[in-house]
């Protein structure tokens, strides 16, 4: 699966050990600076009817937002602005998700006051299949993808951790997939590997609108990531 990264990552920001040396604090400052033109340069795609790249550059504008220490305004600003062109660009569930970043943000409410409206009319999903989000930080999403496969479900777990400096080296990574059954909308994958003293259990809980996970044990992922938690679904 693809991760959702910052397109300062996807350019190329995993850092060699070379580069990561010069990152100091006046590139920091330098980059921080650069928030507004984030926000800048998606209005303009915005406003040129090209909603998946204002998307993109707005999913920037949070990311350094978060990293920069904006206050919660500011970045609930950039969240709107991500879910504002994720919805133009039809694409409603990801859409709730970012608003669902700053509940309590009057402009994350309002937004997604109108958004329910939409989504109410759409016929509500009864099985398990999709993709689910759960937000990692620096606008880095942790996936769960569910495809159906004969009679069982592909489940498919792509999680992600930012550190500090992920904007930079990129985020701790850890992922499992595995064809189970869905059982009355549960789901268990087991991992034994006891040469690496790897043992977990991670059970799946699905509802209409997310899943729930748990993890019992270490399944041997990057440090800090862990599938546990709700994941919101987005397709």
């Amino acid at each position: 699966m693809k991760a959702l990264v910052p397109l300062l990552l996807t350019c190329g920001a995993f850092a060699s050990a070379q580069a990561r040396a010069h990152i100091d604090e006046p590139d920091i400052d330098a980059d921080c600076h650069k928030v507004a033109s984030y926000a800048e340069l998606g209005k303009s795609a915005y406003q040129r009817g090209d909603y998946p790249r204002a998307a993109d550059v707005f999913r920037d504008q949070a990311a350094w937002s978060e990293f920069c220490g904006l206050d919660s305004q500011a970045t609930a600003t950039a969240y709107n602005n991500v879910a504002l062109a994720l919805m133009h660009a039809g694409e409603l569930l990801k859409a709730r998700a970012y608003l669902e970043l700053a509940p309590q943000d009057s402009k994350s409410q309002h937004n997604l006051k109108l958004l329910q409206q939409r989504l109410a009319k759409q016929p509500p999903s009864n099985r398990p299949g999709g993709v689910y989000w759960q937000y990692a930080g620096r606008g880095v999403w942790s996936e769960v993808a569910v495809k159906p496969q004969g009679g069982l479900w592909l489940i498919e777990y792509s999680g992600y951790y930012m550190p500090q400096m992920g904007l930079y080296y990129g985020p701790n990574m850890g992922e499992f997939a595995e064809v189970l059954p869905i059982e009355q909308g549960k789901a268990l994958y087991r991992q034994r590997e006891p040469e690496d003293a790897i043992t977990c259990d991670v059970a799946i809980q699905f509802t209409a609108d997310a899943l729930q996970m748990h993890t019992k044990g270490d399944c041997g992922f990057g440090f800090n990531v862990r599938a546990e938690g709700r994941f919101v679904r987005v397709e």
